[in-house]
């Protein structure tokens, strides 16, 4: 009986895989889903609070629309982000910024399921359930763990539920995306 036990317990049908995490959760071009994250630094006495949506356009384009409290658009676009504020338009290359670069790759290869993307990244861990699962994701690089410490993504059976930036010197920010309702 104890061998029938172990066996069951190291089974591969009770352990949380990335891949089926991943294949469950992956999104398709063009995906759109709306956002609430809430922004931490220590400068600010209250979390500043923005809600808008998030676009996955195609492989390599992502945008971010704020709608609220103010309105501004990020596009990244390959090696550049196009930022929209205020009227003014600003283009930001990516090379500028390793950190900002290895988060927007490593958000792009969890949408798309590319593990082998993400394992040169990051390095990883999983936990829960395919129900309730976390996946926390430290920065490989010496240089960009000291602007980005971690991205923590969490999820359910069929989406991205959240993802938990944290940066340097206690900031964080947690964009939790809002899935629709279905019409009844």
């Amino acid at each position: 009986m104890p061998a029938l036990v172990l066996a069951l317990v190291a089974s591969p049908a009770w352990t949380l895989e990335l891949a089926t995490v991943l294949e469950n959760t992956t999104v398709s071009p063009p995906a759109r889903v709306s956002f609430h994250e809430q922004r931490h630094n220590r400068m600010l006495k209250e979390a500043l609070v923005l809600t808008g949506y998030l676009e996955y356009l195609e492989e390599g384009r992502l945008r971010k629309v704020v709608e609220t409290p103010f309105s501004e658009s990020f596009l990244v676009d390959g090696d550049s982000i196009v930022v929209s504020r205020n009227g003014e338009v600003r283009n930001i290359a990516l090379s500028r910024s390793k950190a900002l670069s290895v988060m927007l790759n490593g958000i792009e290869a969890v949408l798309t399921g590319q593990i082998d993307r993400l394992n040169a990244l990051f390095k990883y861990t999983l936990s829960g359930t395919s129900n309730n699962w976390s996946l926390q994701l430290t920065p490989r690089s010496r240089q960009v763990s000291s602007r980005l410490q971690a991205l923590h993504v969490v999820g359910d059976a069929s989406a991205i539920t959240s993802i938990r930036f944290d940066l340097h010197e206690g900031e964080w920010h947690l964009l939790k995306m809002l899935q629709e309702e279905p019409e009844q």
